[in-house]
């Protein structure tokens, strides 16, 4: 039986968000994506990574603007 991961690391996160560890560092650092640390060992939840694509506008900024 495979058990679900609760938790990512920068690179799976990227790999399953489509997304660079550069965008999503940044995305923490801007405060919009939580990431945990165990001692110095940052993981994203993938829930907290679900809830930040959740939140990403639906159209692109040419058109909101």
């Amino acid at each position: 039986m495979t058990v679900p991961k609760l938790a990512l690391t920068w690179d799976e996160a990227a790999e399953a968000s489509g997304y660079s560890v550069r965008t999503l560092k940044q995305a923490v650092y801007d405060g919009n994506l939580m990431a945990r640390y165990a001692n110095t060992k940052a993981v994203i939840r993938v829930e907290d990574l679900a809830k930040w694509l959740d939140e990403l506008p639906a159209e692109p900024p040419s058109v909101r603007s």
